[in-house]
């Protein structure tokens, strides 16, 4: 059985893969001529750095014991903490607004979005390490060890700024303790930390609340909230069937990010309603076989683990197509599989192979 889940998490993975990069052609090819002269500048750089890597680390984790992974689980996230904070530090850090990117020689990443993989396995191992009873007291070591080191994570990502990373950590390591043995009185205390933390950290940065404030207008296009209406008109044009492969208008300089987070409207506007839906069904399939991973595990540490990789999924697709979509205030944050950025796709790729290799165990 566990066979049969890491074939299909391998071949919905291909699919959206290849979609993905064709997806991003046509997104990225204006703006890549526009300022490399080449329309295939993206999509060249998404295969080399992206694909070509993140499938070489899915391999990797995919065949690697689990218990090897579990013995180096603390050193991996502390390790990425670090590097996280080289963020903010010369010559390291990247030089623009957002304090998100390292550079060390010729390459820069995005450490931040590597603690959607090692935080939840630095998780899963140390909750496994304490019963069921210790872990639902709240003044016991799990549960405020878990509070402390998602404080810590969030101290220094809110400070890059990238407040999506944020919420997609703390809503799946959250929903790891709720499956590891989350009690109603740790639930209540959760819920309001993080409600709490949620409104100081957007009613002291302008530009978050600005973002949040705009999401209750109506529709304008030269206002705040020009990317939303510019994103919606994308997915109304395309109709049913589609404007065609390479014919959205769209992403001729009308909508910011159109290769990035704002994606999914070039895939409404080209490919039309039919197409936008099967990219999402191939994205809950994706989903029901993590959860499925996550369900069928007796391993306490491949549970926990599974739950949280397949619950990242989740919200950031979630994240993504609800801001696209006018659901919620957008974000900026990336959609797997087909946003443009190496970290993002090998952190994707990886967390697939994680769950090929949990997926064992069943």
């Amino acid at each position: 059985m566990g066979n049969a889940y890491s074939r299909l998490l391998v071949n919905l993975s291909l699919i959206l893969t290849v979609l993905g990069l064709i997806m991003l052609t046509s997104a990225s090819a204006v703006l890549g001529e526009q300022q490399y002269g080449d329309v295939f500048y993206f999509v060249k750089r998404q295969i080399i750095q992206g694909v070509l890597l993140g499938s070489i680390l899915a391999i990797i984790l995919a065949r690697v014991p689990l218990d090897l992974i579990k013995k180096f689980s603390f050193v991996l996230f502390f390790l990425n903490v670090i590097i996280t904070l080289l963020c903010f530090i010369p010559p390291f850090k990247v030089s623009g607004s957002a304090l998100r990117w390292v550079k060390i020689g010729p390459i820069s990443f995005q450490p931040s979005e590597f603690l959607k993989i090692t935080y939840p396995l630095f998780l899963a191992t140390f909750l496994e390490k304490f019963s069921l009873s210790q872990r639902k007291k709240i003044f016991a070591k799990p549960f405020l060890t878990f509070l402390f080191s998602l404080g810590l994570i969030a101290l220094i990502i809110i400070k890059q700024p990238s407040t999506g990373t944020i919420v997609i950590i703390a809503f799946a390591s959250s929903l790891m303790y709720f499956i590891a043995g989350l009690s109603g009185k740790q639930i209540l205390v959760l819920a309001l930390i993080i409600c709490l933390g949620g409104f100081y950290i957007v009613k002291t940065t302008p530009y978050r609340l600005t973002r949040v404030l705009s999401f209750f207008q109506g529709e304008n296009t030269q206002g705040e909230n020009y990317h939303i209406t510019q994103a919606l008109i994308g997915i109304g044009s395309g109709g049913w069937f589609g404007l065609g492969l390479g014919n959205s208008v769209q992403k001729f300089n009308y909508l910011p990010e159109s290769h990035t987070d704002a994606i999914f409207p070039i895939i409404a506007e080209e490919l039309g309603f039919i197409g936008a839906t099967i990219v999402v069904i191939l994205f809950i399939l994706l989903i029901s076989v993590g959860f499925k991973i996550t369900q069928k595990n007796q391993q306490e540490f491949s549970k926990f683990l599974a739950g949280g990789l397949t619950a990242y999924l989740v919200i950031q697709i979630f994240i993504n197509l609800g801001g696209m979509l006018h659901l919620i205030p957008i974000a900026g944050v990336p959609l797997p599989f087909f946003s443009y950025g190496s970290s993002s796709l090998v952190t994707t790729l990886a967390t697939v192979g994680l769950l090929c290799n949990l997926a064992k165990n069943i």
